[in-house]
């Protein structure tokens, strides 16, 4: 069903107004959907805040004449995408020695089940096999492949060289990638690259930090204030649309009383 046009001698004003209206309420559900996923991450490394960003849709010529409030009537808001903010965290000093943060622009090679991905998250451990994983146990790629500790004193260079007892066992895999706005986010602290991308290249400005991870860069208290604002939009788009039911309940009653 074609949805109601404006017309400045008819009375679809009202129910254009209410599809309008109705964008917007949409649109702030879903930008608040975003930034509850940051807040709810606040504490997760190596997490990037997304960041939405809203696209206004114009109905076309067929809406009605060329004017100001005619576009305005007939526009809707809606959330066009997002953008990840790649901003470096804060570091945390933890004294674990298996704990990494990068610095710069990089990111750890991750074998997950599904293929090569990628990860911010430094929290890294050593499994039954002595291999380098990640928190949830993912193998942790060096030059080499995988990366196999054995027993002694595990130290990690600023350039990614992993020695075990002052030998030299292989070398994190610490890339950058092309278009990182592309990359697909999934569980795990993981993204993925879209088909088609280029092949991930050396991560030559990024630098490691032994016994450190990178906090997520979601800043608490500007999360919490951004939904304050939303929230107050929200509220006035809904006083907005109780004003338009009001006046179209009378209108309503107007004609039935003829």
């Amino acid at each position: 069903m074609r949805r109601p046009r404006w017309n400045e001698t008819g009375d679809t004003t009202l129910n254009s107004g209410l599809y309008t209206a109705y964008s917007g309420l949409r649109a702030q559900m879903d930008s608040l959907d975003l930034l509850a996923n940051n807040l709810a991450n606040v504490q997760t490394a190596g997490f990037k805040e997304q960041r939405p960003f809203f696209s206004l849709l114009g109905m076309g010529p067929e809406a009605g004449p060329e004017t100001e409030l005619n576009a305005v009537v007939n526009s809707q808001a809606h959330l066009a995408g997002s953008v990840l903010n790649f901003i470096d965290g804060p570091l945390l000093a933890t004294g674990r020695p298996l704990d990494v943060a990068i610095v710069g622009t990089g990111f750890l090679a991750v074998q997950a089940p599904n293929g090569i991905r990628y990860s911010r998250n430094g929290s890294l451990s050593s499994d039954a096999q002595s291999q380098l994983v990640t928190a949830d146990g993912f193998p942790v790629l060096g030059e080499k492949g995988l990366i196999r500790l054995g027993a002694g004193e595990v130290e990690i260079g600023q350039n990614g060289e992993v020695f075990v007892n002052h030998a030299l066992v292989d070398r994190l895999r610490v890339v950058a990638l092309d278009n990182i706005q592309q990359l697909q986010r999934e569980g795990h602290s993981l993204f993925a690259l879209p088909p088609g991308s280029p092949d991930p290249r050396p991560a030559t400005e990024a630098s490691i930090r032994q016994g450190y991870i990178e906090q997520s860069n979601v800043n608490p208290v500007a999360a919490t204030v951004r939904m304050v604002e939303i929230l107050r939009h929200f509220e006035a788009i809904q006083k907005s649309l109780n004003l338009i039911s009001n006046v179209m309940d009378a209108k309503a009653i107007d004609k039935l009383t003829r």
